[in-house]
This record gives C-alpha cells, structure tokens and sequence, in this order.
C-alpha cells in the first residue's frame, strides 16, 4: 500500500550529505561569524566607530605631510624667475600672517576677565536652594559690576 508507508522505507541522509557539505562551506568561508555579527548591533557600532576614528587619523596624519611637502617644494621653487616671484610673495603672506596672529595679549585679556567674573559670581548653598531662604550675608553682598569685553586690536 502506498499510504502506510513507513520510515524505514526512506532514505537516511548519508554522512557526505549536500546539507553538511554546505555547512561545512559556511564555516570555511567565515559565513556564520559574518551571520553572527551582523545580528549584533553593538559590535557593527563599535567596528564603525573604529573605522571611522582610524580614517580621520589617516586623513589627518595623510594631509599633514602631503602639506609638508608642497610647502618644502615651494621654498625650492623661490629660485625660479617666474614661479620664484609667486613663491617669495606667499612666503612673505605666510611670515606676516605668522607674525600678525600672536594672540598672547589677547589670551591674557580673556583669563583676566574669566577669573573677575568667577570671582565675582557666587553659587548660593545647597541648604539655602532647598529653603528657599537668603542667609545674611548674601543680602549685604554688592552686586558683581559687569565686566568690559575688552577690544581687540585691529
């Protein structure tokens, strides 16, 4: 009878099965890691971060010595009649901006007006915040003068 067939009757898969043979596919080519990290979202987070940190640095440090070199190229070209001209005068743009941009002052300016505003501006205790109350002394502080943005040389 052809509907009462019994297990026995069907084939069982051989060791050397096509199912087997393809994991074992899988596996050699790395697949199932692959599989296996592409459900992970945190470690796909952290690759990405890595790749993107290690391609600035690479972009950075690249540009830095590709910069380097056209401006040591350019000091040999000064010696050439009709680029040397072009060149002499980016380096004299180049030394007199160098010369122009020393911010020192200003610097000090800053710091200066950074540490009278701390001083002068208090942060009341956690006791009065919660209170809601003002203690004595806060009340006959003097109220911190408004400091001057000090001008800028031109």
């Amino acid at each position: 009878m052809i509907g009462n067939r019994t297990d026995h009757n069907m084939k069982k898969p051989s060791k050397s099965s096509p199912e087997k043979e393809m994991l074992k596919s899988f596996e050699a080519a790395g697949l199932i890691e692959y599989l296996e990290y592409l459900q992970s979202g945190k470690r796909i987070m952290m690759t990405n971060f890595k790749a993107g940190v290690a391609k600035g640095l690479g972009l950075t440090l690249g540009m830095s010595v590709v910069l380097a070199i056209m401006a040591w190229v350019l000091t040999l070209l000064v010696d050439l009649p009709v680029i040397g001209e072009y060149a002499s005068q980016v380096e004299d743009y180049m030394n007199e901006y160098r010369e122009s941009t020393n911010y020192t002052d200003e610097f000090y300016e800053m710091n200066e007006l950074l540490r009278n505003i701390d001083e002068n501006t208090s942060l009341p205790e956690t006791a009065d915040m919660i209170d809601g109350s003002t203690s004595e002394t806060e009340e006959t502080e003097e109220k911190p003068q408004e400091a001057s943005m000090p001008e800028l040389p031109e």
